[in-house]
């Protein structure tokens, strides 16, 4: 799944390792989970965070996570917005093809759907990525049955 995460998910991250935020980022940090974010937002990510996070553990943890985005460039978006400033999150969306766009901002979900990408709750990203990662155990665990290993490669 590609998503793009709002500046709240790595901030609600550090409140509890075992909240979908944090799983979220472990996800990525781990390569289970593509994020995508445009300059515009790492900017965002790091200024918020330098402000607001003071825990070398975890910023460590989040200089991982920004190791994994994948950069992306920002598309216009047509969007009906309360904080205009959000759109970046859609823009960068777009830009990059995501499936969704993972926040707690009442402003962003209010949204809902913009050009084919879900605006969803941290906790609604988490249910999919384990759905997903479900289905593809599920699948390995069937073709491993048979005596095929998923990950060989035909020559």
């Amino acid at each position: 799944m590609r998503v793009v995460l709002d500046t709240n998910v790595l901030i609600d991250g550090f409140n509890d390792d075992f909240c979908s935020e944090a799983k979220l980022i472990d996800a990525v940090t781990a390569g289970d989970l593509t994020a995508i974010a445009s300059s515009k937002m790492v900017n965002e990510y790091r200024l918020i965070l330098r402000r607001l996070i003071d825990d070398r553990e975890y910023r460590t943890k989040l200089e991982n996570f920004f190791a994994m985005l994948e950069d992306v460039d920002p598309e216009y978006v047509d969007a009906v917005i309360d904080d205009e400033e959000d759109l970046k999150f859609l823009e960068a969306a777009i830009g990059g093809e995501a499936d969704a766009v993972v926040t707690s901002d009442k402003h962003l979900l209010d949204v809902g759907e913009v050009d084919g990408v879900r605006v969803i709750t941290p906790d609604e990203a988490w249910r999919r990525a384990e759905d997903e990662a479900g289905g593809a155990q599920e699948w390995n665990s069937l073709v491993q049955g048979w005596g095929i290993n998923s990950h060989d490669k035909e020559a």
